[in-house]
């Protein structure tokens, strides 16, 4: 359901504006122009380093209990099925997070260069009666 708003509207200011409510929507938890998309990236790649570490010492601590009692396939399935896909789906998610930011980067980039560029306007001419 994306909303082609280019064609709609002959003013980049109003067309960007309306592009950046569509890209709030579409980062979600980045703030846009509030702080730099980087320093927030970096800051839920910590969280994602954070969704990786404490589960996965928990999930170590389940398979040595497991493995203490001669168990260890079931401590590999316990971790399989409880702890991989909470590691997994964090880094997949701040993956599609950061893929957004850039994409969202390269258009403002793009906008900055086209609202830089001196716009082609027809001279006014004047005719004699």
């Amino acid at each position: 359901m994306d909303t082609d708003v280019t064609g709609q509207h002959p003013d980049p200011e109003t067309r960007w504006r309306l592009r950046q409510r569509e890209w709030a929507r579409k980062l979600g938890r980045l703030q846009l122009g509030v702080e730099p998309i980087e320093e927030q990236l970096a800051r839920y790649r910590r969280a994602t380093w954070g969704l990786t570490l404490v589960p996965g010492l928990i999930a170590l601590a389940f398979l040595a209990l497991f493995s203490a009692f001669g168990r260890p396939d079931i401590g590999f399935l316990v971790v399989a099925i409880l702890f991989l896909p909470i590691i997994a789906f964090s880094w997949l998610g701040h993956l599609r997070l950061e893929h957004r930011a850039r994409a969202y980067l390269r258009e403002q980039a793009a906008y900055e260069r086209e609202r830089m560029q001196p716009r082609d306007r027809p001279a006014e001419t004047t005719t004699a009666s």
